[in-house]
């Protein structure tokens, strides 16, 4: 169970670090300059539009992942309790 447990805290701390890194996938909404003069207005949208998208699914996923990274923590850490007493 403490080897479970050092996991999920070692495997919080990466969602952490990646939850912070989310915002920087605005930055790829700076490609829509270079699209736009190789492949046209239509693709520069494309990639306007598909920027918010790909940063929100990302929240999700990871935002989904640390929630349950913490329930679960919380529930060994219950179940810790419940053996020692």
């Amino acid at each position: 169970m403490d080897d479970e447990l050092a996991r999920l805290a070692e495997e919080g701390g990466a969602l952490e670090r990646e939850w912070r890194r989310i915002p920087y996938l605005f930055g790829l909404g700076l490609f829509a300059v270079p699209v736009y003069w190789i492949g046209g207005p239509l693709a520069a949208l494309g990639v306007v539009l598909a920027t918010p998208c790909l940063v929100g699914t990302a929240a999700y996923l990871v935002g989904v992942r640390r929630r349950e990274n913490r329930e679960l923590h919380a529930e060994l850490e219950r179940e810790r309790a419940q053996l020692e007493a």
